[in-house]
Order: structure tokens, then sequence, then C-alpha cells
């Protein structure tokens, strides 16, 4: 099982803020519609959101959603992030049935403790109590925190201060790390991501999917948009995902690394390169409401701005959609989805030279079972020229300096195949807010 907490945060100081859980995972397979548009995906994702996510969006099919796994009706926004695996020493790869229904997140208490902010999935919007300091994001807006073949830290690094874990105790010390806890954490692992909130006031995207954008002064979470090429403040996405890896603590002496035996979906096994996507899908003039006039409840609660008209709350509401691409992501599986290889010592953007087929229609469920119908297909799986006869696969290998997602340690090729896996699925939520000191 796995619980998210996404969040919004903006200016150095939260004044005012709300918390919404995610009431369901949408999807999980290989879809990227902002790094892979049209096509499958590297490898596996999570995600929540609006029930029109797919291998294209814009803001206005978004919008046109039939449903949401959102509580709060007018964001048909969709975020998406890395699945985790647990890795077996035998080499088999086996899904664990995840549990996506989310949790009370809205409290009957303060939200402060521990076991409150750590038991279900959350989306922080951090916001300023003073109308107009913060811009709601433009139409066919879309960003990406975090870098997919990073495999080493550099401390200076905003965008790599941005991604931190904590290894959770909640009768205990939490520990906070920069990469995947090695330790045995009681009450889980949970990963955290900041997105960058100064934004350049033109572009809604740009070629990396990251430079219309910038994090603040003095950090990911700490600072003002003082550059002048990035003036514009924008709500601060903050993700936590919470991951049940205590259930697997009994196992470690099965796994292929007993010290550290999860694994994420793209092949790291360090944890530097987790990373998120964010495709606005608010309705017009919603969020910049919900900036201007959310600031009722220090704790974060959104029922009372939903209670004064400010959004449309339902903590009840279920979305689910049927898969797109036809591939097997949950269950016993060869080989981790795309074939992606683990890889410590260097990052890729590996692809599989096989490609599942497309599915179409995609079906979409107002509860947490996958929709009875299954789209045909559309699209015929096919298997893609590689770049040698020896290899099965197609690299892409980020190490030009100039590129945004270059990789930290030398170029290097494919040179074994993942052995096994065990699939841990998530739980989802996202917290929403403007000013925030740190989190």
């Amino acid at each position: 099982m796995v619980q998210l907490l996404l969040a919004f945060v903006v200016l150095p100081f939260v004044q005012a803020y709300w918390l919404m859980g995610a009431n369901n995972v949408l999807t999980t397979q290989r879809i990227d519609p902002i790094m892979n548009p049209g096509i499958v995906s590297n490898h596996v994702h999570a995600v929540v959101g609006g029930s029109n996510f797919g291998l294209n969006f814009s803001t206005a099919s978004l919008r046109s959603s039939e449903c949401s796994s959102i509580p709060i009706s007018e964001d048909k926004s969709n975020y998406w992030y890395p699945q985790l695996y647990f890795q077996w020493d035998n080499g088999s790869f086996t899904s664990v049935a995840g549990n996506p229904v989310m949790y009370d997140l809205f409290l009957e208490s303060k939200l402060e403790s521990s076991n409150a902010l750590n038991t279900g999935d959350y989306r922080y919007y951090l916001f300023s109590d003073k109308a107009g300091t913060t811009t709601a994001f433009p139409d066919d807006f879309r960003m990406i925190s975090g870098n997919p073949v990073l495999r080493t830290f550099d401390s200076t690094s905003f965008a790599q201060q941005a991604v931190t874990y904590i290894c959770l105790d909640f009768n205990g010390k939490p520990t906070r790390s920069n990469q995947f806890p090695k330790a045995r954490c009681p009450s889980g692992v949970r990963s955290q991501i900041n997105f960058p909130s100064c934004w350049d006031g033109k572009n809604s995207d740009s070629a990396d999917h990251q430079s219309h954008m910038s994090f603040m002064s003095t950090g990911p979470d700490t600072g003002n948009c003082s550059n002048p090429a990035y003036p514009v403040t924008v709500p601060r996405i903050f993700l936590e995902v919470y991951w049940y890896t205590q259930a697997f603590d009994n196992f470690r002496n099965q796994a292929k690394v007993p010290d550290q035996p999860f694994v994420f979906s793209n092949g790291d096994p360090i944890g530097y390169s987790f990373h998120a996507d964010f495709a606005n899908g608010w309705q017009a003039g919603a969020l910049q409401g919900a900036l201007d006039k959310c600031n009722c409840n220090p704790y974060g609660d959104p029922s009372c701005c939903a209670a004064q008209g400010v959004f449309t709350l339902d903590q009840k509401k279920q979305c689910v959609i049927s898969d797109t691409v036809d591939e097997v992501v949950f269950g016993t599986l060869g080989s981790l989805p795309g074939n992606n290889p683990v890889r410590t010592d260097c990052g890729i953007e590996y692809a599989d030279t096989v490609v599942p087929a497309l599915l179409s229609p995609v079906y979409v469920s107002n509860s947490t079972e996958v929709p009875m119908k299954r789209g045909t297909i559309s699209v015929p799986a096919m298997t893609l020229t590689g770049p040698s006869s020896t290899s099965n696969t197609r690299e892409k290998e980020f190490c030009k300096p100039e590129s945004t997602l270059k990789s930290s340690s030398a170029c290097c090729s494919r040179s074994s195949v993942l052995s096994g896996w065990w699939l841990i699925t998530s739980i989802v939520g996202l917290v929403i807010g403007w000013n925030f000191d740190s989190l």
C-alpha cells in the first residue's frame, strides 16, 4: 500500500492553506503525456485526478473529465509519479494488490499530529492570506519536478534538495534523507518532492518541461520569486507518497539487495531520480478564486472553504479508468514493466523494443473497481528497431552538459535485465496551499 501527499506551496510563510486527499488512484500504467506524448512511456506511473488522463492532454480535455479521484470537484488536473517495487533475489516479479482507498484526511483534530499527516493521501495547496499575491496556473500548463536519470546527489542543487525521504516511526523519531532509506522503517517510508513555484509568466510549457519554472530564491520551499526571469508566484506543489514498506520487513532476507530492496519503476534503487508531473485541469477561475479566498482554517481542513462556496468538496467520490496500454503491471511478472534495468552507476531513459498495443476506448468507473469493459486494440503492438543486433532495447542517455535531464555520472549501456520485483501500489492524496516555510 502507498499513500500520496501532494502539496501546493508558494510563499515563504504560510498564512492559509488547505489539505485534500485524493480519494483513490485513477490508474497505474506506462503513460506519461508530458515526457512521452502519444506513445507508451518508459516506466510505470501511478496517476490521480481527472478521468480524461491519457496519451495526450489539454486543459480543455481534462476539464471535461467525467469524474476525478480528487475530492475538490473543480480540480480535474492530473498528478503522477513513479511506482515502487520490492526486488526479490529469485528473479520473480510479483505485485501486491494495493488498496487505493483514501483514509479520513480532514481530521476531527489538528492535522499537525504525525499520525494524522501520515495515514492517508494528501494534496496541499499552501498560499498567502493576501489576495492577489499568488497566480493560478494558466491553461495547458504542465511541469515536471525531478530527474528520472539521476543516480548521484548534488547538495547545492535546489532541484535535488526538492526530493527527500522520511523514514517514519510513529512511536519514535522519524529521520530524513535525500535517498531512499536503507534502514527498516517501522511506519513506512514517505517520499517527498517540491515543484518549483516561480513562473516566467509567459510559457505554459518548455522543451524540457522545466525551464519555464524556477525554484524560489533560497531553496525549494523557502524564499521568493525575486529572479526577474521568473517573477510570477504560482502555487508550490508539494507531493508526498507514503510507501507501506514495513510489510516487506520479514522478506528482506529474500531480496536481491537486503540492505535496500526497493526500486522505483525507472530502475532506480537509490531514490535520487524520484520525480513527479503536473498537468493543469482546474476549472476556469476556480483555482484563482480559491487562492484569493480560502484562508479560513489554520489546519488545512478544506471543508470550511467548501462551506463558504469557494469550491465543491466531495470526499466520498471515486474515479477509476480502464487501461490504455495493453500490459500487465500487476501480478507475477518476469521483469519490470518496460524491461527497465536496475542501475546504480548511471541513469538512462530506457525503452524496451517490444511495445504493447494500445486499447480504445477507455472506460470510466465511479467506484474503486476497475471498469468491467475493456477497450479493443486500436494500435497493434510493434517491435522497434534496436541500436544493435545484440540488444533488445533502445536507450536514451542524457549525458550532454546542456541537457537538463542529464545523468550525473558517466554514460553507460545496458548490461543486464531486471531480476524479480514486488510492486507496491499506492493510495493518493494532494495538499493545496500558498505560503509555506518548510515541509
